[in-house]
């Protein structure tokens, strides 16, 4: 009986320490210092990840890179002078999709097979925002000239990663380059 006794009050007591409640995180502990070097690696992976994607007309692998919010943005300067923007993550889709099997005919016309782009620069806002802008050259089909454009993006960190929210890409803003005289990595 006395084991009984003794085994009830161990799983009582037991139970008890279970029961209590952990103690509040301190809303003024220290946070641990954002990585910026490991986070923008992260960053430039999904950058490259989504123009490779993009320009090899891969749809599927394209849209993952994307953020699908209403507030993400798409921008860009059009040959004849003018600009466009696809608002949301609907009409990016749409747009996106439409020059993927339209214009890269689902990976069966590679436009630019060779991108290349300077060191970007990056602002961090917290632990879960990023603004990057660079200037990226793009080859013609037969690798003999790059066209130049000035990028910028917004990245955002969803609960699988960065995302990017905005892209903003200007083309034309210098003449073209030779293919074999870019002096860039």
């Amino acid at each position: 009986m006395k084991r009984l006794t003794n085994l009830a009050t161990l799983l009582i007591f037991a139970l008890f320490c279970s029961c209590q409640q952990q103690p509040a995180p301190d809303p003024n502990a220290a946070k641990p210092a954002l990585d910026e070097a490991a986070e923008t690696a992260a960053i430039m992976q999904v950058i490259d990840n989504e123009t490779k994607c993009f320009f090899d007309g891969n749809y599927e692998c394209w849209a993952k890179n994307w953020s699908h919010q209403p507030y993400a943005l798409q921008a860009w300067n059009n040959s004849d002078g003018t600009a466009d923007a696809a608002v949301g993550w609907e009409k990016i889709n749409a747009q996106g999709k439409g020059w993927i099997e339209d214009i890269y005919e689902n990976g069966e016309n590679v436009v630019h097979p060779v991108f290349k782009r300077d060191k970007p620069q990056v602002k961090f806002y917290g632990d879960n925002m990023a603004y990057l802008i660079w200037t990226q050259y793009n080859a013609d089909g037969q690798k003999t000239l790059y066209r130049v454009s000035r990028e910028t993006r917004i990245m955002e960190k969803e609960a699988d990663g960065w995302k990017i929210v905005n892209v903003s890409a200007f083309w034309g803003v210098e003449k073209p380059i030779a293919f074999d005289s870019l002096q860039i990595n």
